[in-house]
């Protein structure tokens, strides 16, 4: 599996080599249209020899970028106020037992999206995506380097670069650890993540692509949650030290902070490795025009695009149980979690290799409006899967269309897209979805709405062949997901306001640690969401985020108001400080929180215990001189308990039987550097 992962890699490697060597690139003046035959920036070339000429921003640095398969150009956020901008997981995640526990979202995201899906999502947030990539676009060599320590040696290390190797092609790298030794027993965890990304344009436009190579590993130790509420209360001072605690699962190995190690006993183990190479050829008419210094300017502009993807995938998911075998393991499966046969935990895995052949025709009917074109294009995905060492092979075809229009006065912008599945184990499977936005006017902002339609098999682990426990191997219909949602954005007032409305039917869902219910029925999902920034005088200011959301449905649990509160002594002084300091809380009404399944990697719907927690609250302290931000937080503050001495020990609970951390420091460093 992975010397055929590194074959692909080798492949595109050599293949992207060689075409951008063979590329000439236009001068620093000229700036390429995307993928989507998009400008983003001046495409005019000056000059009959124009690399002559100086460039005007040889002496500084101009970086931007754009998100993979988005248009939008974004620069590097220069803000210290919101910690979670530079944090590994989203301020509105829980997660179990500390940082590197499994994650998820108080905020409501349905998981719509058709086709193949393995269905081990509780690992998401900490891993490098294609989704979150970022393509960038720079004059100058540019390097992040970032690192966070936290309590009980928690540590995160990530490291940043790119540069335009030639003014059209440019080349990033990103490498991230978190490592965190845990605060309760056999919580230990290891998240480890890879990115090399390529970005290339030829001079005259016409062919460009870009290569994107995706590593990350999870390695976490679960304990199945502490054996008893009632030792997070117990007056015993040997229990004021969390990892005393007793938990369900794991061993009785000594506590480390050694975080170049990730032992794992009891957990589970992840892999991911992807290889995307996309490359377009445009075809098209050219034009001589004359600036008013006399200088020949030469556009291009594309009625056609020939767009051709690949990409390769190699995912593995393992849990294992080295202590299966020993009587308080036996037991801990028997009496908490149902499961009489302990051997099928030992090690449980499937793995997946995935190769998907994308072509597709853009048609840009307006050649002065490259943001107005079509797109119709097909796909052969082919799928090999490993259960119980079995290999077995999952072949399938599809049909996408995409529709995208920005009108040259920006009054609009529509987008609409589709796919279908027309043959293979996803046949019937397909997504639509639309959105419109407007201008409203400086006053009003801006009205984006949208409407999706998605039906989709269940993800694999709810199959028979999956090798992970699920008891008496039902067989499910079809979900169908519906969405109907607005935003409404005021700049002028800070002011954001969403709303989304969900509806599905055959939702399927974990309703016991190994076991899978299908809900036939229609049901529906709504939440309200409003974000706004006060000012209350010059210098301090409160931002604040409100949600509001309810279901109807059995199997999703969530908080009737979820909210985040920011109230910071916030500006500039002496010239080059930048400071942001004050009180950070959330808070979320009591619910039925989701459980964990530590072995099958699930979150479980359950409806007998409610979670009702005190609000997180966090002090900190932010600053930026020049390009060096600092940030001090105490957190979980919350957590003192002066009723036996002076204790950390009022925990929040995350989940049944998982508590949050006490209070604990956090302290980041991140410097930027212009080479």
């Amino acid at each position: 599996m992975h010397n055929a992962f590194w074959r692909w890699v080798f492949t595109l490697l050599t293949s992207a080599c060689f075409l951008v060597a063979g590329a000439q690139v236009i001068p620093p003046g000229g700036i390429r249209v995307d993928n989507q035959g998009r400008p983003m920036g001046n495409t005019s070339t000056q000059g009959g020899d124009s690399l002559k000429q100086r460039d005007r921003n040889e002496d500084s640095i101009t970086i931007y970028y754009k998100m993979f398969d988005s248009s939008k150009v974004r620069f590097i956020d220069s803000s210290v106020g919101d910690f979670y901008m530079r944090f590994g997981l989203p301020f509105d995640h829980l997660y179990l037992n500390q940082y590197a526990g499994a994650s998820k979202s108080l905020v409501f995201s349905p998981n719509n999206q058709p086709g193949y899906d393995p269905g081990f999502h509780g690992y998401d947030a900490y891993n490098f995506t294609l989704a979150n990539t970022r393509l960038f676009n720079t004059t100058r060599p540019y390097t992040e380097i970032d690192y966070i320590l936290g309590g009980k040696a928690e540590q995160t290390i990530k490291i940043m670069h790119t540069q335009n190797i030639k003014p059209l092609w440019n080349v990033g790298f990103d490498y991230r650890l978190i490592n965190s030794p845990g605060h309760f027993k056999s919580s230990a965890g290891n998240h480890s993540a890879i990115r090399f990304t390529s970005d290339f344009a030829t001079k005259n436009r016409r062919y460009s692509g870009m290569l994107i190579l995706i590593r990350n590993r999870t390695k976490v130790n679960e304990n199945g949650g502490i054996r008893n509420d009632s030792f997070l209360t117990s007056t015993n001072p040997a229990y004021f030290e969390r990892f005393n605690i007793p938990t369900w699962l794991g061993s009785d190995e000594a506590y480390t902070t050694n975080f170049l190690t990730s032992n794992l006993v009891t957990g589970s183990d992840y892999y991911n490795q992807t290889a995307y190479f996309r490359h377009q050829y445009d075809i098209g008419q050219k034009e001589e025009t004359y600036g008013k210094d006399s200088a020949k300017i030469l556009k291009f502009y594309p009625r056609l695009r020939l767009q051709h993807n690949i990409h390769f995938s190699n995912r593995g998911f393992t849990y294992r149980d080295e202590n299966y075998k020993t009587t308080s393991s036996q037991d801990a499966y028997l009496k908490h979690f149902g499961l009489t046969n302990t051997d099928s935990v030992y090690s449980m895995t499937d793995r997946w290799r995935e190769l998907t052949n994308e072509g597709a025709i853009i048609f840009f009917p307006e050649k002065n409006n490259l943001e107005q074109f079509f797109k119709v294009g097909a796909g052969l995905q082919l799928l090999k899967g490993w259960f119980a060492g079995i290999p077995d092979d999952f072949h399938g075809t599809y049909l996408l269309g995409e529709y995208r229009n920005r009108t040259r006065n920006r009054k609009w912008e529509i987008n609409a897209n589709g796919k279908f599945f027309l043959t293979g184990p996803y046949l019937g499977n397909y997504n639509v979805n639309g959105t419109i936005q407007t201008n409203l006017g400086p006053k009003l902002g801006s009205l984006l709405l949208g409407f999706q339609n998605s039906n989709r098999n269940p993800s694999f682990v709810f199959t028979p062949q999956s090798n992970y426990y699920l008891k008496d191997n039902p067989s499910f219909n079809a979900e169908n997901w519906t969405t109907i949602s607005g935003d409404l954005f005021v700049s002028r007032l800070k002011l954001t306001l969403k709303a989304r409305y969900h509806i599905v039917t055959n939702y399927v869902y974990w309703k016991g640690f190994y076991e899978a219910t299908q809900d036939a029925t229609l049901q529906n999902i709504i939440r309200v969401s409003g974000e706004k920034t006060f000012k209350l005088t010059k210098h301090w200011n409160l931002f604040s985020e409100l949600h509001v959301q309810q279901s109807s449905s059995p199997g999703i649990n969530l908080p009737l108001i979820y909210t985040r509160q920011r109230i910071a002594y916030e500006g500039n002084f002496y010239k080059n400080l930048n400071l942001s300091t004050g009180i950070e809380f959330r808070y979320f009404t009591p619910f039925t929180a989701d459980n964990w399944s530590p072995f099958n990697g699930q979150w479980v719907a359950q409806s007998q215990e409610e979670i009702s927690n005190r609000p997180d609250i966090a002090g900190f302290l932010h600053i930026r001189i020049n390009s060096f931000r600092g940030f001090l937080r105490a957190e979980n503050v919350n957590t003192l308990d002066l009723s036996n001495g002076f204790n950390w020990t009022n925990n929040n609970l995350a989940a049944p039987l998982y508590a949050n951390p006490g209070m604990l420091l956090r302290f980041g460093i991140y410097w930027s550097f212009v080479n």
